[in-house]
């Protein structure tokens, strides 16, 4: 996250009834311990928008987004939301990184077919997965 601009703005995704996941509370307290730089906001689903909301505020995150970050559980590779945010970044042409978050770190897909995000996202995660 040091290496993101100042205002970089990270979404994360929550839904209206329920409290965030552990993984999205863990992302916010180290913005607001450490990444200082940087602001995040909760995306919720429009409750209006009936049985499809919580696919809708994934596809309007993917749509506002630069670049898509996306951790999966060991053995959950694209179940669930996280699955659905990373085909709508793939579908909307969107660069999107995917890792899984064990005992260790590991990137397990990309898809930035303009090299946009390569450089960084590789140089940063490679050197993490190496600790």
């Amino acid at each position: 996250m040091d290496a993101l601009p100042a205002q970089t703005t990270v979404l994360l995704r929550r839904g209206n009834a329920s409290d965030p996941g552990r993984f999205e509370r863990l992302v916010r307290e180290i913005i607001r311990s450490y990444a200082v730089h940087l602001e995040y906001r909760w995306v919720m689903p429009d409750p209006a928008a009936g049985p499809g909301a919580a696919f809708l505020r994934d596809n309007e995150m993917v749509a506002a987004s630069d670049l898509v970050l996306a951790f999966f559980a060991p053995g959950r590779m694209m179940e669930g939301g996280t699955g659905h945010v990373v085909e709508s970044a793939i579908d909307k042409n969107v660069p999107v990184y995917s890792f899984i978050l064990g005992e260790t770190l590991a990137r397990v897909g990309e898809h930035d077919p303009d090299a946009i995000w390569q450089q960084q996202v590789r140089a940063y995660f490679d050197a993490e997965e190496e600790l």
